[in-house]
């Protein structure tokens, strides 16, 4: 079986600008790796600016990948370039998105482009996460993380010999057979885990149920290995969820030169439903009110 999960490789255009030289604005994916997440806002966002959503790399795919936020955010940037060639750029994401969208900043300034705002939002602060969440994938890992759901110990013994991650993965997608896993255990394990963005997988097939976890996987694990290589001297936005605040989120001071915090309404999953998205939208149209229109855009 064909185990990739393929993105198309260029940013997304979700709202476009009045004109043709309209400045971008581009949100970075969620931790699902979509782009969905911004729909209600993006119709709120200035009137003048074009807004692109970039989605997930398209290495990423059904087995979990060992892969660093630098890596990722070097792809986006690249993206980002075939819509516009120069900056002042202005890059946004929410939760891991903002993880990306820290580091694409960094990346951009270090080459010495410009970036005209960076907003981070609700994006849990590098170290956040325990140093376990961001051990490399192993066949041993996935093992262990397969274990508990599988009739057929000899199934496992057989995935446990794999070469490789994305072996073993490939060998769960070509013999796992339904009567063999225990779906209602690991659906209720991946609730515990990943409650708000797996709300419910019971319509989806095995091979689309262990893409969207272990999507959700690879770049959890690439954000709690995240630590930034340098500061972010360019104003950085960092909005924060009133309800529920994560903790700790003073933290970015740490990475960027010239944080700007702002409390919004709402907790980390509900910032941009309709109920949020409006007061959300307000302020964030006040930063990018305060941005200069690109040299050039394509």
């Amino acid at each position: 079986m064909n185990i990739q999960y393929h993105y198309k490789k260029a940013a997304v255009l979700l709202k476009r600008g009045p004109s043709p030289g309209a400045a971008p604005l581009f949100f970075v994916h969620d931790g699902t790796g979509r782009i969905e997440g911004y729909f209600k806002v993006v119709e709120l966002v200035e009137r003048t600016f074009s807004v692109y959503g970039i989605t997930l790399d398209e290495r990423v795919g059904y087995a979990p990948q060992t892969i660093s936020i630098e890596e990722l955010a070097v792809s986006y940037i690249e993206q980002m370039k075939h819509v516009q060639p120069e900056g002042p750029y202005c890059i946004a994401g929410w939760s891991i998105g903002g993880t990306i969208a820290a580091e694409m900043a960094r990346i951009l300034e270090a080459e010495g482009e410009e970036v005209g705002c960076c907003v981070l939002v609700d994006a849990p602060p590098p170290g956040y996460y325990p140093p376990q969440d961001a051990e490399p994938f192993s066949t041993e890992s996935e093992t262990s993380y397969m274990r508990p759901f599988l009739r057929s110990e000899e199934l496992l013994k057989r995935w446990s010999r794999s070469g490789s991650v994305q072996a073993f993965w490939t060998a769960v997608a070509d013999t796992l057979q339904p009567p063999d896993f225990d779906r209602p255990s690991f659906l209720r394990y991946v609730r515990e885990e990943w409650a708000d963005i797996f709300p419910d997988g019971s319509r989806l097939s095995l091979h689309q149920l262990f893409c969207a976890v272990n999507i959700v996987r690879t770049l959890h694990r690439a954000r709690s290995a995240y630590v930034p290589r340098g500061s972010i001297d360019s104003p950085v936005h960092v909005f924060q969820a009133t309800e529920s605040p994560l903790e700790g989120m003073d933290r970015w001071g740490r990475y960027c030169a010239h944080p700007v915090y702002i409390a919004v309404e709402g907790n980390h999953y509900t910032l941009f439903d309709a109920e949020h998205a409006p007061a959300f939208a307000r302020q964030f149209n006040r930063i990018l009110e305060g941005v200069a229109a690109p040299k050039k855009s394509g």
